[in-house]
């Protein structure tokens, strides 16, 4: 009997899995398989959830009489052994784009290969492969460097049908235990069925309205598949296919078309920070603009921690970092504004920042984040003559007008009044007296004044990219 393993990574699921339908397609008997090496490399608000994750798999497949095995230690040895324990002579995995999951995935590859057991690798997380996008550019298959034509190319290839189902069909008499990570944090439902449930709630009742409702962090307006599409529970080519399906009933809107438009780029930026990252394996490290490799960032640490505790003084930043500390999540207009004021207000480098949503999100991945952060502090794939420098007060008013969501991440500001809810510094003394209202001692001043500094910032970011532009 031929016998195979699926190496189960970013895609813990059994719906529309290419690698999976593959092994099966290819061997007789296939057996599943989890390694801890990809999750040790989890933050502490990943790997309870990943773990939920994996705990889901493996009842789902034992109820099929199959298993999937939990693999400890270095994950090139341990699926060797494991290849050798059940006589597979080949391995099927979804591939990796970039960062520490290819080089685990070039370091498995090789040794197995050594050993004579072949790695065969399939379509990954993205709704493009990379290479798809790259090979209509012209001048060369080079990948893009900025996002509008490479969307352009994006909308313009049809989306595959998903897979049908697969799983495995072989049991391994020692699958080894679960992993049991202590969780003190709130977290998604994990699994599959839970991805596929949240999916079917924001299909039929968020997208019609996700441009306008799903910008402001107080409504609970968003996709909330963050999590999912992070791990695999439900593949980006399942949630495209099921937009799509939406947008194309006839009853559809005009406006409703357009929310669903919106959560499209959403997956294309996505795809564009994965395409960016897979043809620059340095993007990790250092900026995509070779001119601002040398910028002068600061990495005072009492800035630092001012603002990854959320005591910076204003109120909207401030409510991003505690949202993001207590749920591991963080709305995305409000993340926009708290990387802003990260970089340009406190000037930090983005790589701070960066390593912070990489150490707290558990939608955390290094491709998004580092394209994301780049973006946002004007060294990467933004074209912008200059950075984007939100003006945090302008963002609390526009996007939380009445302070439900700084009110529900700084209870210090519950009893003030809206207006100075959002900017507690204009408040006289006597008014914080007769609101019982004391700063700094209940909430902080600002740490900087925000048109001071930004003024400052784009002088510095305007001689640096003078002196560059000429050397």
């Amino acid at each position: 009997m031929t016998v195979s393993i699926h190496w189960f990574r970013r895609d813990l699921r059994l719906r529309d899995s290419p690698s999976l339908a593959a092994a099966r397609g290819s061997s007789e008997g296939v057996y599943g398989a989890y390694a801890l090496e990809d999750f040790d490399a989890l933050n502490e608000r990943q790997r309870p959830f990943a773990a939920g994750c994996v705990k889901q798999l493996r009842a789902t497949l034992d109820k099929r009489d199959a298993s999937l095995t939990v693999l400890e230690g270095n994950a090139a040895e341990s699926l060797g052994a494991m290849a050798k324990r059940l006589g597979a002579r080949a391995i099927h995995v979804a591939r990796a784009y970039s960062g520490r999951e290819l080089a685990l995935q070039q370091e498995v590859s090789a040794a197995l290969s050594a050993s004579g057991v072949a790695v065969h690798l399939h379509r990954g997380h993205a709704v493009h492969e990379p290479e798809t996008i790259a090979e209509r550019k012209a001048g060369g298959p080079a990948g893009y460097r900025v996002f509008p034509p490479f969307y352009d190319i994006w909308k313009s290839i049809g989306v595959d049908f998903a897979v049908p189902e697969s799983a495995c069909n072989a049991r391994d008499p020692v699958p080894g235990p679960l992993p049991e990570p202590p969780s003190t944090f709130s977290m998604p439902q994990p699994g599959e069925e839970a991805a596929t449930n949240q999916l079917t709630r924001f299909i039929t009742a968020r997208l019609a309205d996700y441009a306008v409702n799903g910008e402001y962090p107080a409504r609970n307006a968003t996709s909330g598949l963050g999590a999912y599409l992070r791990f695999g529970c439900v593949s980006t080519r399942t949630v495209y296919r099921a937009v799509a399906e939406r947008m194309s009933r006839s009853w559809t809107l005009a406006q409703e078309r357009m929310s669903m438009e919106a959560y499209f780029r959403r997956l294309a930026l996505a795809d564009f920070f994965t395409h960016l990252a897979s043809f620059d394996r340095t993007l990790h490290d250092e900026a995509l603009q070779e001119k601002m490799r040398s910028f002068d960032w600061s990495t005072d640490p009492g800035k630092l921690d001012a603002w990854l505790t959320g005591r910076t003084g204003y109120p909207f930043i401030d409510a991003a970092m505690r949202q993001l500390r207590k749920e591991g999540h963080v709305h995305q207009r409000a993340g926009i504004a708290a990387a802003s004021f990260c970089c340009f207000d406190l000037g930090l480098d983005w790589r701070l920042g960066r390593d912070a949503w990489m150490g707290a999100s558990v939608e955390a991945d290094e491709a998004l984040c580092d394209g994301n952060w780049q973006w946002i502090a004007g060294v990467g794939s933004d074209q912008a003559a200059y950075p984007r420098i939100y003006n945090p007060e302008k963002q609390a008013r526009h996007f939380d007008a009445q302070a439900m969501y700084v009110r529900r991440y700084c209870p210090e500001l519950t009893r003030l009044p809206t207006r100075a809810a959002l900017a507690p510094w204009q408040l006289e003394r006597t008014q914080q007296v007769e609101l019982g209202f004391f700063s700094p001692d209940d909430y902080p001043k600002p740490i900087v004044d925000h048109d001071e500094v930004a003024r400052a910032f784009l002088a510095r970011y305007e001689a640096h990219q003078a002196k560059a532009g000429g050397s």
